[in-house]
């Protein structure tokens, strides 16, 4: 009896460890995904299609009010929308990441979250809110994002 409350005793804690070092993963893996969804808004906000290109896989796709779009596709759009920005005089001071969710499932993930950005419009204060749903790929020790979509509120 003793050795078998010993041996259960013993897989309770293995199991424990293995369920912090799992959830320790876990932790490390969402930051690394927040950390690079921050780094795709300042790109973007920077007008950095360099930067974006290079958070992007080539299987890429973005689904928008315009339609569903490549890589390539959805980076001329930026582009576009970047030179639109610059034409009506918007700008981007800062921005803020409410309510992140990441779900992890191996090899891949889904981040939603809302940004609220904050800057002007030809010298009147803006605000924008808009909900992202986003699809990452980790390969060869690197997440890329395979799916954007994006939802004005």
């Amino acid at each position: 009896m003793i050795r078998f409350l010993s041996t259960f005793l013993s897989m309770l804690v293995l199991a424990a460890c293995n369920n912090a070092r799992s959830d320790n993963k876990t932790s490390v893996v969402s930051a690394e995904l927040l950390a690079l969804e921050r780094k795709w808004l300042v790109a973007e906000f920077a007008l950095d299609t360099a930067a974006l290109s290079e958070l992007m896989d080539p299987s890429f796709i973005s689904i928008s009010e315009e339609g569903i779009k490549n890589k390539n596709e959805d980076l001329i759009a930026m582009y576009n929308n970047i030179m639109q920005r610059r034409r009506d005089s918007i700008s981007i001071d800062s921005f803020r990441l409410d309510t992140p969710i990441v779900s992890i499932y191996d090899n891949s993930a889904v981040v939603t979250f809302i940004v609220q950005s904050f800057g002007k419009q030809k010298g009147a204060s803006r605000q924008r809110r808009t909900r992202f749903y986003d699809v990452w790929i980790g390969r060869n020790g690197k997440w890329k994002a395979v799916s954007s979509q994006g939802t004005s509120l």
